[in-house]
């Protein structure tokens, strides 16, 4: 049995696939029309549910469980 993935908010994938196809927190602010801060906010809380500390390891926990295309 495989263990359950954690539970993100619609934001928080948003935000999760954003920067798993290589935006910056600028970039995806400026998508998802909202502040810079307010990115940071759901990347903490995104990194916190995944286990992760970096934006290499949130990416690639995105690609592994298939929340983004793999190239």
């Amino acid at each position: 049995m495989s263990p359950e993935l954690p539970t993100l908010s619609r934001r928080e994938r948003q935000v999760l696939y954003l920067l798993a196809e290589g935006k910056t927190n600028k970039e995806i602010a400026h998508e998802l029309s909202i502040c810079q801060k307010t990115v940071e906010f759901h990347l903490g809380k995104v990194f916190a549910k995944i286990g992760v500390g970096t934006r290499t390891e949130a990416a690639l926990w995105a690609r592994q469980h298939s929340l983004v295309r793999k190239n």
